[in-house]
């Protein structure tokens, strides 16, 4: 075979791999671009809303306890609804002083104070129907939902350090 009829030969493996050279770069590049904008926009509005941390809670719990504690927020629902939408009012007031011109140390100060206010009174809501669905959930349920701990960034898919509830004392 002549040196020219090799390389005329070898051509089409190189175009293959040519071509999935790029497809795979193209890949890459764009999962690099799909992992930046969601560190920058974050999760949406809804994923970080409380009823999808409770949903998440009750998928854990024995189905009647899932129940209680569904039905608990169920009640509350209208209170932390509204609880929610004055945090995110209280954040977006903090992000404002923040980046005012001049800037204004007490007017900073003054919106962090609301914005802790309103977190907590997030989170009273929050605890309040907790204890109030636990009154009425089982030993099991309970100890569950005391081990349970919300999945984060440092917990991908909500793994802990702790594996299993406490031992129970019997509802001593």
């Amino acid at each position: 075979m002549s040196l020219e009829r090799r390389s005329l030969l070898a051509m089409p493996s190189q175009r293959l791999l040519l071509v999935a050279s790029l497809a795979l770069n193209l890949f890459f590049a764009g999962a690099a671009v799909a992992v930046a904008f969601h560190r920058m926009h974050g999760p949406p509005l809804a994923a970080r809303s409380q009823t999808v941390h409770i949903d998440r809670l009750a998928a854990t719990l024995p189905a009647a306890d899932a129940a209680v504690l569904r039905a608990r927020f169920g009640d509350i629902a209208g209170s932390l609804a509204a609880a929610e939408q004055a945090s995110r009012l209280a954040q977006d007031k903090a992000r404002s002083a923040i980046s005012a011109t001049p800037f204004d140390e007490s007017r900073g100060d003054q919106a962090f104070v609301e914005l802790r206010a309103a977190r907590r009174a997030v989170w009273l809501i929050v605890h309040k129907a907790i204890l109030d669905a636990a009154k009425d959930m089982s030993q099991e349920g309970r100890d569950q939902l005391a081990a349970w701990v919300p999945p984060g960034p440092a917990r991908a898919g909500g793994a802990t350090e702790r594996t299993k509830p406490p031992a129970s004392n019997g509802g001593q």
